[in-house]
């Protein structure tokens, strides 16, 4: 069963695609350094620094980091059909899912993960194929450490039940509420809200309602006719250029130049 890839400390470009894609692979992406996005099972993620993203790369998925001179990683790539044939040799196959849908996994002081890494990629490079079948061993070590921190780390039935009470109030509210609204609604602790949301989902509860109001901007300037103080008004702004400022982050032009780009979209409400 071979590795197929296998790096340590990998820095720079890698053979990135511009689009979601699919192969017969699991990944699995320690990151050292870099930021950017992450998609993998149909959820987004935010590529932070010392976090573990394991990819089932037969579903669409895109890492962008921002910028490739910074983005450092470890990365080894496996045979989907020799994953599932490792998990079911040790009993593991129950557990597949939860390993492959885990949210990323924080490695922050826990060094075992970057040893791991090295010696994987120092037997798979030595030319030994003796060696070479040795770090199937420490793979599924990496699998079993893998396996141990999703299982310490899933949120409790009631918790997660708080957290989709929390997207209910942002989906009834269309985006417009704010983080003490939300708590206060759920009588909860925002802090603790807040720990819990990021646990789950992988994103601050402040980014998915950053991500919320920029849908309605978007919504309204390609969709209606409203001018731009209108809409800064609708969206909670309290002025046109905290509207504009908040926009140019997002998209990276303001509001004016982003509906004229949409023009052909706008349609009489």
């Amino acid at each position: 069963m071979k590795i197929n890839e296998y790096y340590y400390h990998l820095q720079g470009k890698d053979n990135f695609v511009t689009k979601n894609h699919t192969h017969n692979e699991i990944e699995f992406i320690e990151v050292l350094s870099g930021s950017g996005t992450v998609l993998k099972d149909d959820r987004a993620y935010i590529l932070q620094s010392r976090f573990l993203y394991i990819i089932d790369a037969r579903k669409p998925h895109i890492i962008n980091p921002i910028n490739c001179d910074e983005y450092v990683r470890n990365k080894i790539v496996i045979n989907a059909d020799a994953f599932f044939s490792i998990l079911s040799s040790c009993e593991l196959s129950a557990v597949a899912e939860q390993i492959l849908t885990s949210p990323p996994i924080p490695t922050q002081g826990d060094m075992e993960f970057d040893r791991l890494f090295a010696t994987v990629a120092e037997l798979c490079g030595s030319g030994d194929s003796t060696a070479a079948g040795l770090a199937w061993g420490y793979v599924l070590q990496m699998i079993e450490r893998v396996l141990f921190s999703t299982q310490k780390k899933t949120v409790a039935a009631g918790e997660v039940t708080m957290i989709k009470e929390a997207l209910n109030v942002i989906a009834q509210k269309e985006g417009m509420t704010t983080l003490s609204e939300i708590s206060a609604i759920l009588h909860v602790n925002k802090y603790y809200l807040c720990h819990l949301f990021k646990q789950e989902t992988g994103i601050t509860l402040s980014e998915y309602l950053a991500e919320k109001r920029y849908e309605k901007c978007v919504f309204y300037l390609t969709r209606t006719f409203y001018s731009i103080e209108q809409i800064a008004f609708l969206c909670g702004f309290a002025s046109t250029s905290s509207l504009t400022r908040f926009f140019k982050h997002k998209s990276g032009i303001c509001p004016k130049d982003f509906r004229k780009l949409h023009t052909n979209k706008i349609t009489t409400e």
